[in-house]
């Protein structure tokens, strides 16, 4: 048995880099990883093939992005092959998913790392962990799922995406931060529907690279917030009922912003005494992504 935590990560802004080659595409941005995430266990079962199920279930919904995983990294390496050259029936992957679905916590990229390392290392796949990584950022935007999460789940703490596309070539600039990231997840909103819009995302990327030319000439923790909150309102993507939630956070953070796509609100914070219990309090995961092994 192996599990894989990966870090929920939230954006809060960016601008998005269409290419047909989906390697190649992806965003420009910043976001923060978190201490809660998604950890993906994968174990040997008597059931022939591959069984995927989230929190100890079957979601055939939310399951979608861990299939879609599979079948790129079988179309270049033969499961069934790998499967029988390590003595395997089937595996059982689960994923345990601290996190609202759908809100902005990079939930999909999260599955799709969680999936590949795993893999990787159960059945001693002959990839490196860049390799690993380019199949997960394949698997969402094939998906449209998201564009960055991935490249900045494989790095730590408050990270700066400087050059768009998949790990190893995309390019991530990251530092330390001590804050606490205060956040509530109010519903779902579809990346899809956003990323996919061209009116969207000709606005969304101009004011994003706006915003990171300014949030570059000092690049610290509370910038990262106060850029995140210009960011949400320019963009048009702020809503009315986010807005207040914020002013709402304010009260005991330093600054708080909307998550980038969901309607989430986030913040950060050094005092957490006086947060009420209707938020979900984490820390800013600088560590990266957790590997252990029991096989």
């Amino acid at each position: 048995m192996i599990s894989i935590f990966v870090p929920s990560h939230i954006t809060g802004f960016f601008s998005i880099y269409q290419k047909n080659n989906k390697l190649l595409k992806g965003s420009l941005g910043c976001g923060v990883l978190l201490d809660k995430g998604v950890k993906t266990t994968i174990s040997q079962v008597d059931d022939e093939g591959i069984h995927i199920q989230i929190n100890g279930k079957v979601d055939k919904y939310n399951e979608t992005i861990s299939k879609k995983t599979l079948e790129i990294i079988n179309k270049n390496y033969s499961i069934s092959k790998y499967l029988a050259k390590n003595n395997f029936k089937g595996l059982l992957i689960n994923h345990e998913i601290e996190v609202s679905i759908g809100c902005g916590f990079g939930t999909s990229g999260s599955s799709c790392l969680g999936i590949a390392i795993g893999l990787k290392e159960i059945l001693n796949l002959p990839i490196d962990y860049t390799r690993a990584g380019q199949f997960a950022h394949l698997s969402e935007v094939s998906l449209n799922c998201g564009l960055g999460d991935v490249i900045a789940q494989m790095s730590k703490g408050i990270v700066l995406r400087i050059k768009p596309g998949a790990p190893g070539i995309g390019e991530v600039k990251s530092f330390k931060s001590d804050y606490y990231i205060i956040s509530k997840a109010l519903g779902q909103i579809s990346t899809s529907s956003i990323i996919t819009d061209s009116e969207f995302v000709e606005k969304i990327t101009d004011v994003g690279i706006d915003t990171q030319k300014q949030f570059v000439e000092n690049p610290t923790s509370e910038n990262f917030i106060k850029s995140s909150y210009e960011f949400s309102k320019n963009s048009g993507l702020l809503n009315s009922e986010i807005q207040d939630m914020i002013s709402e956070l304010n009260e005991f953070c330093i600054g708080s912003s909307m998550a980038m796509i969901g309607n989430t609100v986030f913040g950060l914070c050094e005092d957490i005494s006086t947060v009420s219990k209707d938020y979900m309090i984490s820390k800013i995961n600088n560590q990266g992504i957790n590997i252990s092994k029991d096989i």
